[in-house]
């Protein structure tokens, strides 16, 4: 089978769809298929791609949309592939060959408070037709499936799961000179409580920073948090305590941060804590786990599936919920220890290699989809799904 892959995440500084393209397509490309990697520019990885896989992408960086929509489907009519497959919700509306899409999450239509107005106004609309135009639809957890389905009344077949996992470098880091040497580049006190993702409303720093400073500032709390990712779309009215707790020492943002260091910060953590109000997947709280890190999540239905029992679920994500979580799982280290093996054992049920199986079959299944369709018997069939 030829796959055409989108590779337009696969630039610097990329966050979890970007992670979701990369890994799956290191997978991919182990297996006996060809893989031709599709891009609006130059694609970036954290290591090299095997030699057999190609790039397909323009000399300069197109416009995402004008790429999508316009070269992407000239460049698929002449690579003539099998499959293509979209990882970020989007597809171009006219695609010449069966198509693939990756939906991660619901939130711009559950939540369009949580995305800028611009982000909204443009990427839902693309996303609402993708819907109904892929052969396929690939998401990253049973919850987002029920998401989908019932916001798009989509036929439950047509939706296929295949969840995200931690790269084989997630894992407990004890070598003790790296430890030292990420500690000292970003200022590590010798406890602390680490945050990681994007820096916006959805993922509920305003709680966290509020449950952390009433806590620290009280002693019961006496850690310093960190708070790893790049800033997307920060809240304004949370700045001025950011600054005077970074003044004190206390926080620390560090902003993006190259990927082979994220394993030893999650290492060297004592808590981990992710009080996001929606995901798709959460695979900050796997990799997490993965590293052996006690997690702190709310009762969100992905974190809850991801998560099982091997991570502690407050009932509420106001800050009083998380201050007294926090405080309680610093206090009391054999559940920090019994939260480190659980996590552990949870961690290795997600795979890449799992998840590459497991999307090559919703390859075929596209494939067999889209001669249905374009069947006269099948016609009448494929539209009334849709």
């Amino acid at each position: 089978m030829r796959i055409a892959f989108d590779g337009t995440t696969l630039r610097p500084g990329r966050t979890g769809v970007g992670y979701y393209s990369e890994h799956l397509l290191h997978h991919l490309a182990q297996n006996e298929d060809e893989v031709v990697v599709i891009s609006n520019g130059a694609v970036e990885t954290t290591r090299p791609l095997p030699g057999h896989v190609r790039t397909a992408a323009p000399s300069w960086r197109v416009p995402s949309m004008v790429w999508m929509q316009v070269c992407a489907p000239r460049m698929l009519r002449r690579l003539a592939p099998d499959v293509a497959h979209f990882t970020n919700g989007m597809m171009p509306v006219a695609s010449p060959v069966p198509t693939v899409v990756t939906i991660h999450d619901m939130s711009l239509t559950m939540f369009p408070r949580y995305h800028p107005t611009r982000r909204v106004l443009l990427n839902r609309p693309l996303v609402d037709l993708a819907s109904g135009q892929a052969d396929a639809i690939i998401t990253v957890s049973e919850s987002a499936k029920q998401d989908i389905v019932r916001l798009f009344a989509l036929p439950p077949d047509r939706v296929h799961v295949v969840h995200e996992a931690p790269a084989p470098a997630f894992r407990p880091i004890h070598d003790q000179g790296w430890r030292a040497r990420v500690r000292l580049r970003y200022g590590l006190a010798e406890r602390f409580v680490l945050y990681v993702g994007t820096i916006e409303p959805r993922k509920n720093l305003r709680s966290l920073i509020a449950a952390y400073s009433r806590r620290h500032e009280s002693g019961d709390l006496p850690h310093q948090l960190v708070c790893v990712g790049p800033y997307g779309w920060l809240s304004g009215d949370i700045g001025g305590r950011i600054e005077r707790l970074s003044r004190q020492g206390a926080i620390r943002f560090t902003g993006y941060v190259p990927f082979e260091d994220l394993p030893v910060l999650y290492s060297l953590a004592e808590l981990f804590v992710f009080p996001s109000f929606y995901e798709g997947f959460g695979l900050p709280v796997v990799e997490a786990m993965a590293c052996g890190t006690p997690v702190i999540t709310g009762r969100v239905p992905a974190l809850a599936e991801v998560g099982g029992g091997a991570v502690e679920h407050v009932e509420s994500l106001d800050d009083q919920s998380l201050g007294d979580a926090m405080v309680s799982l610093a206090r009391d280290r054999d559940r920090r220890e019994h939260l480190r093996s659980l996590g552990l054992v949870r961690a290795r049920a997600f795979s890449w290699e799992h998840a590459a199986r497991e999307t090559v079959k919703v390859y075929s299944r596209a494939v067999e989809s889209s001669a249905r369709s374009t069947s006269p018997v099948g016609t009448a069939y494929h539209s009334e799904a849709r």
